[in-house]
């Protein structure tokens, strides 16, 4: 007899989550409810997504008997502490960018994990799944393709991230904004592919478009269009990294890591290297997969122009993987972690969250900013979380 996969529980109505629940049915999870922040959105996302519940009400996707996986992708500030109370109830977690909406949400989260470590608890950082950062990880990391690192630069050029309405997007302090939405997952990779941590960063983050045709009146824009930073690596190496959310059409991603043997860079979905006696460049990794791939997963053209195509790309073989994860064992709730090992952990977005963190200050100060993992003060942490968050 087949396994049953768990059944699922997703927060939000994010077109990240439009691009999810058809992916997660795909791979054969049966999505059991929605939520969202009013009755109204929570019933027409059901309808649109063919989901059996909809509701506004947290606990009642959370304390559902069928739920046993919960994706989030919502507000950041409502994020963490639902992500915290679904591991408390013994729910597995899978959470959007940006997860939380400050290092003490992160700090809660990695404790919650912590606590429950047989519990799947990951970040959807999907570029960690692509096939040309694993290969480029392996380059850098295993095959010594580069050398020692000196240099990193990634430039990404996409249109505006707002909506037509008012929303957590549009407020620094709830979330919004190019740092914490591509920035983030740019950090993530970086640390991915080099191993190196971050020492020391300096940040600038704009708002030049404060409003919209849509967003005006009272109404104001708060969260960075533009953002560039530096940071200072571990052995002398420096990243610089420019998101530029004012360029519409064509999303741009390119990630260049220099060496003292050669550099890497990868170009959208595809990866090219050169040696430094070489004279040019060579393919080393194309990306064959097209268009008919996210088709295949039922994902409307409408989403699949909201998400750039690395990002849905990544997060199509992100969920392929949670689904081979519960498929290697035998109990419905018990999951492998080997299909998992590229994911980005809690404590991973509690490192990336703290490199924001110093961006933003340096912004503000416009010094350059020591990053300090402030580990020591999770355990203050620990005890009040879980019983705050317990569900009676």
């Amino acid at each position: 007899m087949k396994k049953m996969l768990p059944g699922v529980g997703v927060f939000g109505s994010t077109s990240l989550i439009r691009c999810i629940v058809p992916i997660l049915k795909a791979c054969g999870f049966k999505v059991i409810a929605i939520w969202s922040s009013t009755e109204e959105d929570a019933k027409e996302l059901a309808k649109d997504l063919g989901i059996p519940l909809s509701t506004s009400k947290v606990d009642e996707v959370l304390l559902h008997k069928d739920v046993d996986l919960v994706v989030l992708s919502c507000s950041p500030h409502i994020q963490s502490p639902i992500a915290v109370k679904a591991l408390n109830i013994g729910k597995h977690v899978l959470c959007g960018m940006p997860a939380g909406s400050g290092e003490k949400s992160a700090h809660k989260m990695v404790n919650a994990a912590r606590y429950y470590p047989r519990l799947m608890s990951l970040i959807c950082h999907g570029l960690r799944f692509l096939p040309v950062i694993s290969k480029m990880k392996k380059l850098i990391q295993e095959d010594d393709y580069v050398g020692d690192i000196t240099v990193c630069e990634v430039k990404v050029h996409c249109g505006s991230l707002q909506h037509d309405k008012f929303d957590w997007m549009c407020d620094e302090l709830m979330g919004g904004g190019t740092l914490n939405t591509i920035g983030s997952s740019i950090i993530d990779v970086i640390t991915f592919v080099t191993g190196l941590k971050a020492l020391k960063v300096h940040g600038m983050l704009k708002t030049f478009t404060k409003q919209t045709d849509k967003i005006k009146g009272i109404r104001e824009i708060t969260s960075d269009d533009f953002c560039s930073f530096q940071m200072e690596m571990e052995d002398d190496a420096c990243v610089n990294v420019v998101v530029n959310a004012h360029i519409p059409g064509n999303f741009i991603q390119e990630i260049l890591i220099c060496g003292t043997k050669g550099h890497l860079i990868v170009r959208g979905t595809d990866l090219f290297g050169q040696k430094s006696d070489h004279t040019k460049e060579d393919l080393l990794l194309f990306d064959r997969t097209g268009i008919k791939e996210e088709v295949k997963f039922g994902i409307l053209e409408k989403i699949r122009k909201e998400i750039p195509s690395p990002y849905l790309k990544g997060v199509i073989r992100m969920i392929e993987s949670v689904k081979d994860a519960f498929d290697r064992e035998e109990q419905r709730q018990i999951w492998c972690s080997e299909p998992l090992h590229l994911a980005a952990t809690f404590e991973d977005y509690f490192y990336t969250q703290t490199i924001i963190e110093a961006i933003k200050k340096s912004s503000k100060t416009k010094e350059w900013v020591k990053v300090v993992m402030v580990t020591d003060e999770l355990e203050e942490y620990t005890t009040p979380v879980l019983r705050q968050t317990a569900v009676p």
